[in-house]
């Protein structure tokens, strides 16, 4: 299971630090990371996440604040320098309370809680579904059914693990759709499921009997993220 999460951190120093010890830690992706909650909420309107590392001293709003006008948010690790707002923070049902500065050892102890709490039935996510408008049918879409998407000019063919779908949208449009989920862009004509590549081989991403070129620009960042899930590839 990979956990997608976010940052919200004012502080550049303990920014860094979280992501630095994210990066130690291949079944966690890092979404995104912002500076104040008014950021972070344009991300969350259009994006599903499993965690969120939350900062209370932030401009415009404390973390805390900003947590009570979520409706469902996802779970939440506070971090801070204020160990006394820890009996605030866990009446709002956060998982963790992490004080500055924050060791990797205790780091990687609230992760453990965080997969232990997306364990549970009650944290168990619905399966995130996506409308396609196709061959005049209207279908939804498991996430974890597409392979990869490939632009034709005005149109985009969708490759599922079990069908082929022709739509009237580009590239574009699916890039704004999928952020945020485990999709990257590979090449000018394809959008990959990180989840679903076999292996890297050369400039050459293997899904299946799926042979898709990966452009030079796409490449480091591509082997990045396979390396941070802790997938093989091959030079």
């Amino acid at each position: 299971m990979t956990i997608s999460c976010i940052i919200i951190e004012d502080e550049p120093a303990a920014r860094d630090i979280i992501e630095h010890h994210l990066s130690h830690c291949h079944d966690v992706l890092l979404c995104g990371s912002f500076e104040d909650p008014f950021q972070a909420q344009t991300f969350l309107d259009h994006n599903i996440i499993d965690l969120m590392f939350l900062d209370i001293n932030l401009p415009g709003m404390s973390g805390l604040s900003f947590l009570r006008t979520l409706v469902k948010p996802p779970l939440v690790v506070v971090t801070t320098a204020y160990p006394q707002y820890a009996v605030e923070g866990f009446d709002l049902e956060v998982v963790d309370f992490l004080v500055k500065p924050i060791s990797f050892e205790r780091f990687c102890k609230s992760l453990n809680k965080v997969k232990e709490r997306l364990k549970s039935p009650e944290a168990t996510p619905m399966i995130r579904k996506i409308t396609v408008r196709a061959d005049k049918r209207i279908y939804q879409i498991d996430l974890n059914e597409i392979l990869f998407v490939e632009a034709c000019g005005d149109y985009t063919s969708v490759y599922c693990t079990d069908k082929k779908l022709t739509t009237h949208e580009t590239l574009k449009n699916w890039e704004e759709k999928l952020n945020g989920y485990l999709f990257e862009k590979i090449h000018r004509s394809f959008l990959i499921n990180l989840q679903k590549i076999d292996h890297i081989e050369g400039n050459m991403a293997i899904i299946g009997k799926h042979k898709l070129i990966v452009s030079e620009m796409y490449r480091e960042k591509l082997i990045s993220q396979l390396l941070n899930k802790n997938l093989s590839f091959n030079d």
